[in-house]
Order: C-alpha cells, then structure tokens, then sequence
C-alpha cells in the first residue's frame, strides 16, 4: 500500500512536535509576537525547529525513494 503525504507539511509537523517537547521544562515562552500581531517562535525555538525539520525531510525522503535510513557518523 503506498501512502501519500505532503513532505513538508509532515517535517513540519514532527518538527513542531519534537520542540514542544524540548522546550516544555524552559520558562521562557517558545513564542513571539511581533509588531504587527504575527505570533512566531522565538529565535532559538527556530533554530531547534530548523534543526529538527531539515532531519525529517531527509528522512521522509529517503523513506519515499525507499532508500535505507542509514546512522550517519557524528
């Protein structure tokens, strides 16, 4: 059965939800608001989120070539 996702709605997602979990013990609030009334994250909750997003498109792009996730070295 082959299932069809949006990647980056996906990425996005799973990014979103690893951060959540990673910023829940900070006091600080993972969130801005700007001028203008747009709420974003902050700037360190963007880098975490970056992070965590460009490791899951790769990863759902290789799932979607049906590559083999392989360990990268550190």
């Amino acid at each position: 059965m082959k299932v069809t996702v949006n990647k980056l709605e996906l990425a996005s997602e799973l990014a979103h939800y690893i951060l959540v979990q990673e910023w829940e013990d900070r006091p600080e609030n993972i969130y801005v608001e700007d001028d203008n009334g747009d709420t974003r994250y902050n700037e360190e909750a963007q880098d975490i989120f970056n992070h965590y997003y460009d490791i899951f498109e790769i990863i759902i792009e290789t799932v979607q070539e049906g590559r083999t996730i392989k360990r990268q070295e550190r």
